[in-house]
């Protein structure tokens, strides 16, 4: 039997989602951080093929710290239900780590940092050798995405650009600013490469729909009453719940983290949003008196 029995490639569109850990080569050189970055890094991997798969994406490979994820949308009208999908995978995600930290008890806080980019021309190769099959994603917006990822961003911190940005409707609370660098910065993250970084946007600006107070009010009530009733936006259920169903059934951590993720959900984060209301429907009465 030949060790390669199948190498075939094709073209296609797609989104490419790259994540890593920040500083992981810090902690891994540290002696009192090696052994809990080791315990996160597995946890990570478990954890993120499952998000990946819950997105309607395919797991392309993991890179040792991080992963590369592929989105196909052969049909350019589907690219912005696809970068939504990921958008809010990205963030829960993050949400997951900065919470719960996966469980692992360390000094370390590990942070995640994600690139999202649009690739028009991917070369996509599909091989088997020895019984088993594989995939890869070759093209210039997977390797950009490489390099996006190492830019720090406000949470969730993505980094994308601003073609995909036009195309999603709805980003959530994610709010993304257009990332102004210096000639120094564009050697640091690209080499002196120019191809795709004049539109480059990094999460921590102002979200794309501003609303007034009335509204604002109307909808933290509104989710204050979808979190004590245990139901999430619509858009975000069906994701939700592919996690928590493969969380439950995985190893003991998941369910732990699971815990501290609800824990957080109903104290710190519910506990907050009934404690802002008073502040904001007095302040929609300051603004409109009778």
């Amino acid at each position: 039997m030949p060790v390669v029995s199948k190498l075939e490639s094709r073209r296609s569109r797609g989104i490419v989602w790259v994540c890593d850990i920040a500083s992981s080569s810090k902690y891994l050189n540290s002696n009192e951080s090696a052994e809990s970055l080791e315990t996160f890094l597995q946890r990570f991997l478990f954890l993120s093929m499952i998000f990946v798969e819950a997105a309607g994406g395919a797991f392309i490979k993991w890179t040792g710290d991080g992963f590369l994820a592929w989105f196909e949308t052969p049909l350019h009208r589907d690219v912005g239900d696809a970068a939504f999908q990921v958008f809010n995978a990205a963030w829960s995600l993050t949400f997951y780590v900065n919470v719960s930290q996966l469980g692992v008890e360390s000094s370390a806080k590990f942070k995640i940092r994600h690139a999202v980019t649009l690739e028009h021309d991917a070369l996509v190769i599909d091989l088997a050798y020895l019984d088993k099959g594989a995939t890869d994603v070759l093209g210039r917006a997977v390797v950009l995405a490489f390099r996006l990822s190492s830019i720090k961003a406000e949470f969730p911190g993505i980094v994308t650009h601003r073609e995909l940005l036009k195309l999603v409707e709805d980003t959530g609370t994610i709010g993304f600013r257009k990332l102004r660098m210096s000639k120094d910065d564009r050697l640091r993250y690209f080499k002196g490469e120019t191809w795709g970084t004049s539109d480059i946007y990094v999460s921590g600006g102002k979200a794309q729909r501003s609303v007034g107070l009335r509204t604002l009010v109307k909808r933290t009530k509104e989710l204050i009453k979808n979190v004590e009733s245990g139901n999430p936006d619509m858009k975000r259920m069906d994701f939700a719940t592919k996690v928590v169903l493969e969380m439950t059934n995985g190893p003991d951590w998941c369910r732990e983290v699971q815990k501290t993720l609800d824990r957080f959900r109903r104290e710190s984060l519910l506990g907050s949003l009934k404690r802002i209301i008073p502040i904001l429907e007095e302040e929609v009465s300051n603004t409109n008196p009778k």
